[in-house]
């Protein structure tokens, strides 16, 4: 199937969802908060582990990187609503004329409250968890958390453009995977990208930082020096701004314009 038909009938479905059973929309977007945090999570743990055995070696970072792309694994193959992914199909569909821009940005942040919703919910059961007892500012998810709070808003909005573009490249590529063999190996690996160069996704942030909140909480109050609700707040909407041009103008809206060229050459 065409990428120009996939897109569209996507459009069709999730906008329909949203607009005609909210309640419904808003579950699958708060199952995919909850399938990117769990993912996060198990990569936090698994990037920890190692950094206990081999410090001072960035092994941890990098184990981080490379299985943090189950979460979005999960989202796909599991039918749920993630804003990230959204912004390309919202940008797609207002680039061909299918839906209003005002449409397409109001269902993108729809879809990233309930994510952020979904996040809160399982990161509170991840903080109290065994494998996040005794957690400290030098746990590997606080030494993340803090480089993310430390970076200034242009940093934070220029990496956010980078990640979300190849989010996206890797949801792209999903949609011609024609089995989850095939889309797991389209997507952990092209994921493993923009974790691995520390760039910025929203909605990893909202996982993130809300499983360093609450296991800081629930052990003993332990905060990092960085960690404040206004900078909680500068780093995911300049975060957001940036994942909605890259995901969405960047992938979205340049896809939609390759796709209106001669039929002999479209994907």
């Amino acid at each position: 199937m065409a990428l120009n038909d996939i897109a569209h009938g996507a459009v069709n479905k999730k906008l329909f969802l949203m607009e005609k059973d909210l309640p419904r929309f808003a579950v699958r977007s708060i199952l995919a908060g909850v399938y990117l945090t769990l993912g996060t999570a198990f990569a936090v743990v698994a990037g920890q582990a190692v950094e206990k055995t081999a410090p001072g070696h960035g092994l941890g970072a990098l184990v981080f990187a490379f299985l943090f792309g189950l979460g979005l694994f999960s989202i796909v193959i599991l039918n749920s609503e993630l804003a990230t992914g959204n912004m390309m199909f919202g940008s797609y569909g207002a680039a061909t004329g299918q839906i209003g821009w005002g449409k397409a940005l109001w269902f993108m942040f729809v879809t990233t409250v309930f994510n952020l919703v979904g996040a809160l919910l399982i990161a509170a059961i991840i903080g109290v968890s065994a494998k996040f007892h005794g957690f400290d500012t030098t746990h590997l998810a606080a030494t993340l958390t803090e480089g993310k709070l430390n970076k200034s808003w242009w940093d934070a909005l220029i990496e956010g453009i980078a990640a979300n573009f190849v989010v996206n490249m890797a949801i792209v590529g999903a949609l011609f995977a024609k089995d989850f063999v095939s889309k797991f190996f389209v997507i952990v690996p092209i994921i493993a990208i923009f974790v691995g160069l520390g760039l910025e996704h929203v909605i990893a942030n909202f996982s993130l930082m809300s499983i360093t909140g609450f296991a800081g909480l629930f052990n003993g109050g332990v905060y990092l020096e960085s960690w404040s609700i206004g900078a909680i707040a500068l780093n995911w909407v300049m975060v957001w701004i940036g994942n909605v041009i890259g995901g969405g103008l960047l992938i979205g809206g340049v896809y939609a314009w390759l796709n209106k060229g001669d039929e002999v050459y479209r994907d």
